[in-house]
């Protein structure tokens, strides 16, 4: 049983037994995904809980935003104001209490303000969000919301940036303890992930764009640019692109010489693709290095855990008499385990005999692991890894991006920079510290 620390008994209480608006937030590895999913499950109520991306829905065992509230990619707040609101959507929004949106640093100012004008429309009721009690989770101080080049030129007409404290319900306040929406901030300061305070120090510095250039100098004793970790040493690179993670990924399955597996997914009802946890045909090789994408239910291995593929043979499943591939892996402590296709069970919230209820859309069959050489840091965001080389290629280009980075990693000792950290690298968005330093916690 996961003990709380005193701030998060606080959340806990002021969510639960309240109603409160509440925004939990808290530096990399404060166990603020731990304490969303322990108030999920112990609410008496239904909480409501979503999130920006498919992927971070299904790991939360939520919802997206968008599918919840029906709402199109885009600029959603125009979508909001022209919904058709018929009794049925009427009927689920005047029934909700709390909804919970996690990783709310990712959420786009016009879609808070969408969610606003919906349920004040569906609830006929002027308050903020209708009078619903919102829960937000997330980190402004790392990765921001996505702004697409199309939505850009509207967007910014009316928004002076992309975060969700800049959406019209928070305006003309001076701060959110103001009339009208407030909200109450709790920061989680109790550090799970890394143990070295000096590191810690470091972390934070980068966090808030504090570094000094001895802290830099620091840092940088971490600089190894000729570093080529062995096979068994399980490092994985954070890169910055796409392009190139998986240009590592590639060059480094086609060393391998053993025979390619593909794993095909199995998939059962109406599971939108955005929703898929992995991909549809998964290719590995004996020798690959791995990363799980879940949690195993007998705590064998957790979302983020690095291994290396041992074996990859057919063995008959006891349960069902079927033939079945099984992957076994080494995971980084030297424990072995072997690894079946893992079951997804995607589902929605309905509203049904007058409450919600998880419907479920349907299943996702599929080896849960992804070749793991590298991976970008937008996908670290969330993860924990014991040996980490990060490779900033041409320098960072995102608010929050390097202290993302740099936090994925348990230790200092586990640390390697392709390249010496700059200066450059560090880019705090002003109007993030703006914002967190004129609403104090209580």
């Amino acid at each position: 049983m996961h003990i709380f620390s005193l701030k998060a008994q606080k959340a806990i209480d002021l969510i639960l037994n309240s109603d409160e608006n509440v925004f939990v937030t808290g530096k990399a590895g404060t166990g603020k995904s731990t304490l969303l999913e322990h108030i999920r499950l112990t609410a008496e109520r239904r909480i409501i809980v979503l999130a920006p991306t498919g992927i971070s829905a299904v790991n939360v065992n939520g919802e997206t935003i968008h599918s919840f509230f029906t709402l199109k990619p885009g600029f959603e707040k125009d979508e909001a104001m022209h919904m058709v609101m018929n009794q049925k959507k009427q009927d689920k929004f005047r029934r909700l209490k709390t909804i919970a949106i996690d990783e709310i640093s990712m959420v786009r100012a016009d879609l808070l303000d969408a969610i606003d004008i919906v349920l004040k429309r569906a609830r006929k009721n002027e308050k903020p969000f209708g009078g619903v009690q919102m829960v937000f989770f997330g980190d402004l101080y790392q990765l921001p919301p996505v702004i697409t080049h199309s939505d850009s030129q509207k967007f910014f007409s009316e928004y002076d940036s992309p975060y969700f404290f800049d959406a019209t319900i928070f305006r003309g306040q001076s701060n959110m303890f103001s009339e009208g929406f407030k909200l109450k901030l709790i920061e989680l300061d109790e550090i799970y992930r890394q143990k070295d305070l000096d590191f810690i120090q470091l972390l934070n510095a980068v966090r808030d764009n504090s570094i000094t250039f001895d802290q830099i100098k620091k840092l940088n004793a971490r600089h190894q640019p000729n570093f080529v970790p062995s096979d068994d040493q399980k490092y994985i690179h954070l890169m910055t692109t796409n392009a190139s993670a998986n240009e590592i990924n590639d060059k480094k399955l086609k060393q391998l010489k053993e025979d390619e597996k593909i794993f095909v997914a199995e998939r059962s009802g109406t599971v939108a693709r955005n929703l898929f946890p992995n991909d549809e045909a998964v290719s590995l090789r004996v020798g690959a290095q791995i990363m799980f994408i879940c949690n195993d239910a007998e705590r064998r291995w957790v979302n983020g855990t690095i291994g290396k593929i041992l074996d990859i043979f057919d063995r008959t499943n006891p349960e069902n008499g079927c033939l079945e591939a099984v992957v076994k892996i080494e995971k980084a402590d030297g424990r072995i385990v072997e690894v079946r296709k893992h079951t997804w069970e995607i589902s929605k919230y309905v509203y049904v005999g007058g409450e919600f209820v998880r419907k479920n859309l349907g299943t996702f069959k599929q080896i849960p692991i992804k070749l793991a050489w590298a991976i970008t840091i937008h996908k670290s965001q969330g993860k924990t890894f014991d040996k980490v080389v990060i490779d900033l290629g041409h320098g960072s280009f995102a608010h929050g991006q390097t202290y993302v980075a740099l936090s994925r990693c348990s230790s200092f000792d586990g640390l390697v920079l392709k390249r010496a950290l700059r200066k450059s690298d560090i880019i705090m968005d002003q109007r993030v510290h703006g914002f967190a330093c004129s609403n104090l916690e209580v």
